[in-house]
């Protein structure tokens, strides 16, 4: 970036020195030597003016004059002869002229007369801004051209695509580009060593897990309670394995999203149906008459599925789910009359293995991913969750989906 800096501090300076004396040579060159075309007609009048008596000059001329000597000034032949026929003469001093009338050998002197030649002044200056902004996009132009490629690079980068940025070694933005290039090849050895961890710890965990499930159901001579408590053990530990591993596929990216056209109210009556023999208090809904969202049914469904358990964990005897749609998105709202959760902690609840009780009881259940899970299916869906406080006391959860269109896909 110091290197940008100077390049163009020093770029600005020398063009606009170069084109400040470019253009005070064109100013200077174009500058006639000719006395302006208004002089002729100023200097008739003012003759026909002082052929007039003196004693009307103060109210007719409006020139300041006085009397000078005659031979104060050194005239040409023809200066002379022009002043002995009795015509008033125009002489220059740097930007006013002065005019001379020689009367029964008096000479007077008239002015000065400012000279204001400003009718090229506005196009010289027009033609020195126009210069310097030509300057500045040639220089400007391979700088916007390769920060466009690191753009570009970087949305293939969000998207997961290969990325390869090749720059002109003179580039300015090549250190940066650079930086780039070893910031993505270093995060994408990350993920895949999250990858292939994640895998090989579920692999290695399956294992064990399918002995044991098997050992347990062939162990007859275990009493039938223990041996159901142990199932339910091994049970979890499968649910504990699928989840991080669905959250790991999220996580990294690995399974894009398959978006098409479902119907919303088909999806939640689908989800309050495999949800209802679960204990806890009933799902009542507030639906639209019909409601299409381009998304993916599969993960859509987890998310609300997930939503819906947690709040049948805590909810007392209420749970609402309000459809809504707004003029961009569509809005789920899950309200439960439960404990509800405090302010600090609406935010914490959504990241992964957090748990609002410290202790991992039979009664609270869960791993802490499961609203992990629904806050990365938001955001891949470009939608969002927040969590506030419902109106029925407990917690409320809002899951903001966008209207897509199928051009979108």
């Amino acid at each position: 970036m110091q290197r940008l800096f100077w390049h163009f501090y020093l770029f600005l300076f020398l063009v606009l020195l170069g084109i400040g004396w470019a253009v005070e040579q064109l100013w200077q060159q174009w500058q006639p030597a000719a006395a302006p075309p208004w002089l002729a007609s100023y200097t008739s009048l003012l003759q026909q003016q002082v052929q007039q008596p003196q004693t009307s000059w103060p109210a007719t001329i409006q020139l300041p004059y006085t009397a000078i000597a005659a031979n104060s000034i050194g005239w040409l032949e023809q200066e002379q002869q022009q002043l002995q026929r009795g015509e008033v003469l125009a002489l220059f001093e740097d930007n006013q002229v002065y005019f001379y009338y020689l009367q029964q050998q008096q000479l007077w002197r008239f002015g000065p007369l400012p000279l204001t030649q400003n009718d090229g002044a506005t196009w010289f200056t027009l033609l020195f801004f126009l210069l310097l902004a030509i300057a500045v996009a040639l220089w400007l132009g391979p700088v916007a051209r390769d920060i466009r490629r690191l753009q570009h690079s970087l949305q293939r980068f969000t998207d997961n695509r290969d990325t390869e940025l090749t720059l002109p070694a003179r580039s300015f933005i090549a250190p940066i580009a650079k930086s780039f290039a070893d910031m993505s090849e270093r995060i994408r050895d990350l993920l895949n060593l999250q990858r292939e961890m994640t895998h090989a710890v579920s692999h290695e965990l399956r294992t064990p897990i399918a002995r044991l499930s098997f050992a347990l159901e062939m162990a007859e001579q275990l009493p039938a309670q223990e041996r159901q408590l142990m199932l339910q053990d091994v049970r979890e530990l499968q649910q504990l394995v699928d989840e991080i591993l669905d959250y790991a596929r999220l996580e990294t990216g690995q399974l894009p999203l398959q978006l098409q056209q479902i119907n919303l109210i088909e999806l939640i009556n689908n989800v309050r149906e495999k949800l209802a023999p679960l204990p806890g208090a009933d799902i009542s809904l507030q639906l639209p008459g019909s409601a299409i969202l381009y998304a993916d049914g599969h993960y859509l469904e987890r998310a609300l599925q997930n939503v819906l358990v947690n709040a049948k964990k805590y909810a007392k005897q209420h749970i609402c789910l309000c459809l809504t749609q707004h003029k961009q998105h569509w809005q789920i709202s899950v309200d439960d009359d439960g404990p509800g959760i405090a302010p600090e902690l609406r935010q914490q609840i959504l990241q992964p293995f957090f748990r609002i009780e410290a202790s991992r009881n039979k009664q609270a259940g869960g791993f802490g991913l499961g609203l992990a899970i629904v806050q990365r299916v938001m955001q891949w869906h470009q939608g969002s969750v927040t969590v506030t406080e419902s109106a029925k006391g407990g917690a409320r959860f809002v899951l903001s989906l966008p209207q897509r269109r199928p051009a979108q896909l």
